[in-house]
């Protein structure tokens, strides 16, 4: 995996350089000297929420968007190596959907014999949401040098959705004598206002304050009210931030 490598270099490297004095820090098991310390955050994100690959028959897709994240942490410092953190975060995401299905309908033909037309409907659109979400992190902390920490993170997370907005069109492929109602499945384009998962990752802090990460969140539950559209949420979050 990609990001197992960039776990183990700073340990590798450290390895390899021989510094004894800095290796014996490298795992710090001694006590805080503060039991409680907090940090703010700002930075982008890329998210997506997928459909249940049997929902639409012909084509199902929904695209990576960008939004930004802004919120604060707090540090319960159980040791110098380790520290449960939570976090309250305003986030936003956005995302591109493209839907397609074929319906087959009977109709009598001239001949007063019954047929199955097909009747193709496609719709697509953006959607943006705005939401406020709460990550409980277990955060893993590893000195790699005089003036920098690394971080590993892993925790659940819940997500409130505050509000949802979007525009879309539907596209009909017309058949003689089928007229099918335009607003067919629009309302599961529609996301439930709750949501929670995982998120884990890892950053760097600087100098004791400055910090940048990058964190992928999955979402457990469904994410449409429609039942039986499945999906999951998932996002990749790249922060940057000062600790107090």
């Amino acid at each position: 995996m990609r990001f197992t490598r960039y776990f183990i270099l700073p340990a590798l490297l450290l390895t390899l350089s021989g510094n004894k004095g800095m290796a014996s820090d490298f795992f710090d098991k001694s006590a805080p000297e503060k039991l409680i310390t907090f940090g703010a955050r700002i930075g982008v994100n890329s998210s997506n929420a997928t459909v249940n690959d049997d929902v639409y028959n012909l084509w199902n897709k929904n695209s990576w968007g960008t939004g930004f994240d802004l919120g604060v942490v707090a540090d319960i410092n159980i040791r110098n190596y380790i520290a449960i953190q939570p976090g309250i975060f305003f986030q936003s995401r956005s995302g591109d959907y493209t839907y397609a299905s074929r319906f087959w309908i009977p109709v009598v033909d001239n001949d007063g014999v019954i047929q199955n037309e097909g009747k193709d409907i496609v719709q697509y659109g953006h959607q943006r949401s705005y939401n406020l979400y709460v990550p409980i992190l277990a955060s893993v902390r590893f000195n790699i040098g005089q003036k920098v920490r690394w971080s590993v993170d892993l925790g659940p997370y819940f997500n409130f959705m505050l509000h949802s907005s979007g525009a879309g069109s539907i596209y009909e492929l017309r058949y003689e004598g089928i007229d099918m109602p335009a607003a067919l499945h629009r309302s599961e384009a529609e996301r439930k206002g709750f949501d929670f998962g995982f998120k884990f990752g890892t950053g760097f802090t600087f100098f004791k304050h400055y910090y940048v990460g990058v964190h992928y969140m999955a979402g457990t539950a469904d994410v449409w009210k429609t039942s039986g559209m499945g999906g999951r949420n998932k996002a990749w979050s790249f922060t940057a931030g000062y600790n107090f």
